[in-house]
């Protein structure tokens, strides 16, 4: 299957290319350096979020467009380092588009995950993203099965729906989850919602929301989750970032710290970085990260993980590379 994959891929990038369809790409490899308390360390090489994909729209009748995008990782190192080359599914949707806004089918992002990255400024990495902080295997999913309607922009807002049917494998476990942004000038602010009605247990549900303000060459973000996890502990996180433009360098940091219900273990995540670009599409990272309280650092994408032990704590740094096309 990995075979008629890359000669599938191989094929398009060398026919000509359709005028409204795009061939693009991120090849973002990083050394990182991993270590935690109680003598546990890694060394490894990560593919973070590399991916491959084509998109695009071909109009149709009546005002109307049918849209697609077909979109997989690429694992060169990390978990699959010793496999030559590693395709792992992403977004892969079709649709019909108008003045209605526009519906679409198959594997996406859930409007909730959105929100998230929307206030990441480490999200593309290995380390430092926040994923590990919003129980990101909970409500940062990328399902099949999914149902969606994005609303027309409307001033500076629009939103996004999803309903997803056979949650985790079973057609008794649904999902529902929506969002809203809203951009006027340097300010954007984004809500979310979702829910998982899953059988034979209570239903969970969150809400996230965030905001970024940019002024002149800096740029300051927020980020909050309220959780109810059932039978589980109820949590919330919150979060702060910087960024700061110098020259064709950009220093950033952030801090998330989750709150968990009836426990004094709660996480904190910390994270420092800079991107220097070379060009246009190719920038060069470095960057620090540490985490406390059993957080971990790494493993959200294609990349080895690490965690901090209870009562202490992980560090990691990464160099690399980002390139796209």
């Amino acid at each position: 299957m990995k075979k008629l994959l890359i000669i599938a891929i191989a094929a398009a990038v060398s026919a000509p290319v359709l005028a409204d369809t795009k061939l693009y790409g991120i090849l973002e490899a990083s050394y990182d350096a991993l270590d935690a308390d109680g003598g546990t360390s890694k060394n490894t090489v990560s593919s973070n979020s590399s991916r491959i994909g084509v998109k695009g729209s071909s109009d149709l009748n009546n005002d109307l467009k049918v849209i697609y995008q077909a979109e997989w990782g690429i694992d060169t190192g990390g978990k699959d380092s010793a496999k030559d080359l590693v395709f792992s599914n992403r977004n892969q949707v079709v649709g019909i588009a108008g003045g209605f806004g526009a519906v679409l089918i198959g594997r996406h992002d859930t409007p909730m995950k959105t929100v998230g990255r929307k206030a990441d400024l480490f999200w593309s990495t290995q380390l430092g993203n926040n994923y590990k902080m919003t129980n990101h295997k909970t409500w940062d999913l990328r399902p099949n099965n999914v149902l969606a309607y994005q609303t027309p922009k409307m001033g500076g807002f629009q939103a996004l729906a999803a309903y997803v049917t056979d949650l985790a494998g079973s057609d008794d476990n649904t999902a529902f989850s929506v969002n809203g942004f809203y951009n006027a000038g340097p300010i954007q602010v984004g809500a979310a919602f979702e829910t998982h009605d899953i059988e034979g247990s209570s239903d969970i549900d969150a809400v996230r929301l965030m905001g970024a303000y940019k002024v002149g060459p800096a740029k300051l973000v927020g980020f909050y989750q309220d959780e109810t996890n059932g039978a589980a502990a109820d949590a919330s996180v919150f979060g702060i970032g910087a960024a700061y433009k110098v020259g064709a360098g950009t220093v950033k940091a952030q801090y998330y710290s989750r709150d968990i219900d009836k426990t004094d273990n709660d996480p904190d995540l910390i994270a420092v970085g800079y991107d220097h670009k070379l060009g246009k599409k190719t920038t060069v990272f470095a960057q620090y990260a540490t985490a406390s309280e059993g957080a971990t650092l790494g493993g959200a994408g294609h990349g080895e993980a690490i965690s901090s032990p209870t009562g202490g704590d992980a560090d990691g740094f990464s160099v690399g590379v980002r390139h796209k096309f």
